[in-house]
Order: structure tokens, then sequence, then C-alpha cells
């Protein structure tokens, strides 16, 4: 068995990001190490050529086209459970994050390995600004545990992480209601209320990088909105003779 499935999301009119990624990860086809998987929100033609160039040279691959309005976890929910995943791991990528020319052979050996003691990998951040929504929102999720909600809440940054693929199944995540921003710290939640253990790890990937490689420097394109949960409004208490 493959230790990972491969996830990338490609979007929009940006062919050299495209080139880039599936480049980087061609470079370790031969160790049979991936499955991948590619979703396509609203590309240009230029990128559609540029995957089924690579689809055509690493025979694993399964694409997905999405659907107005190309927001980034509808996609992501079809990669992880439209198909069902078999391998033990998974990997995601934003399309402005790639693998470094200079990383070697076993960086998917070493991702492994760090996945043996922890559940998630990635670029680890604190986020200290939720509001009460967002905190109500949380603990209406059926993950919560009952922890207190931490002020700087921990979580891996939605560009490049892996995770064990027990974590999507089991929490079905992502969940339906995330759209297209929000998503890595609500996931660091999830971990922080179950006690999965994250760990940072950012060697040999360039996440969300700019042209030089400076990780969390890529310009921001496509959508914005306001985080998942900003506007949820708890439902009152009922009372017994409810829905009488």
């Amino acid at each position: 068995m493959k230790p990972f499935t491969v996830c990338c999301l490609m979007y929009g009119e940006y062919p050299k990001l495209a080139e880039r990624l599936l480049a980087s990860l061609h470079r370790f086809d031969d160790t049979a190490c991936f499955d991948l998987r590619i979703g396509l929100n609203n590309v240009c033609a230029e990128t559609a050529r540029i995957v089924e160039k690579y689809v055509a040279a690493m025979p694993h691959v399964l694409t997905m086209v999405g659907n107005p309005p190309y927001y980034k976890y509808p996609m992501m929910r079809r990669l992880f459970h439209e198909r069902p995943i078999t391998t033990p791991h998974i990997m995601w990528f934003d399309d402005d994050s790639w693998i470094k020319r200079t990383t070697a052979r076993n960086w998917f050996s070493m991702i492994e390995q760090s996945l043996q003691t922890a559940w998630m990998v990635g670029s680890i951040w604190t986020w200290s600004h939720w509001n009460a929504n967002q905190i109500a929102f949380c603990k209406s999720q059926p993950w919560y545990a009952g922890k207190p909600i931490p002020k700087a809440i921990k979580f891996c940054t939605g560009g490049w992480w892996a995770c064990r693929a027990e974590l999507v199944q089991r929490h079905g995540w992502p969940i339906p209601e995330l759209e297209h921003r929000g998503g890595d710290v609500l996931l660091g939640a999830l971990c922080h209320q179950q006690g999965y253990r994250m760990q940072h790890l950012t060697k040999g990937v360039a996440i969300n990088a700019n042209e030089s490689g400076k990780c969390s420097t890529s310009p921001r394109r496509g959508f914005d909105q306001r985080p998942c949960g900003y506007s949820y409004v708890a439902k009152p208490a009922g009372h017994w003779w409810d829905g009488l």
C-alpha cells in the first residue's frame, strides 16, 4: 500500500503555479509513495493542458472539475470523500506550495515517520481573533469535547499539511459548512479538542510561497470572505414541549 494520497488544488489562470507544483511531485513518482488527486477550480486552458501532461506521465492520478463558485473546501471535501481514500496518510497542497528542488528523495518517508507520533504536521501558527460566534460554532460541532477554547489556537496553515487519514475519515473533514476561509484554524480547534498532537514541520516544502520560495508571501488570489462561523447564531435552549 502506498503511504500517501496527495491532493492538490489548482485555481484560476496560474499555469506556472500548476507546472511548478506538479513538476516537484513528479520527481518522487518513481518511488510509488503516493496516489495523486487534483482539483481543478475554474482553471484556464493552459493549466488544463499542464495537468493533462502530468496525468499522462503519472498514471495514478484522479482529477475532479469544480463547480461555481469554486470555493476551496467543497473541492477538498470531494477530493477526500467522493472516492474512498485507502492510504494511511493524506497530504494537501494549495497550488502556490511545492516541494523544493533541494529536498532529499526520502522526504515522503520522513513525513510518514513524523506521522507515527503526530496526527498532523505542517507550519504551525496561532490565531487569537475568534469572535463569540465562532466560539459558539466550535462548541456546536460533534467533535467538541468540552475543553476550554484557548485564546491562541494552534493550527497548521492551510497551504500545505499532512495528516493521518483517520482524522479526516473519523470527523468527515472538511465539514459541509466550510466554504473558502477559516478551515485551517477550525481544524486546529478540532485537533485541540480531540487531543490530536500537531508537529511543526516545514523541511523541504515551500508553503504559500512567492517565486523565491519564501513561505506565506504568495499574493492572495480569488475569493475572500468572513471565516466559517463568523456570523453563527446559536439556537436557544429548547423546552420539553418543543415540537409537540
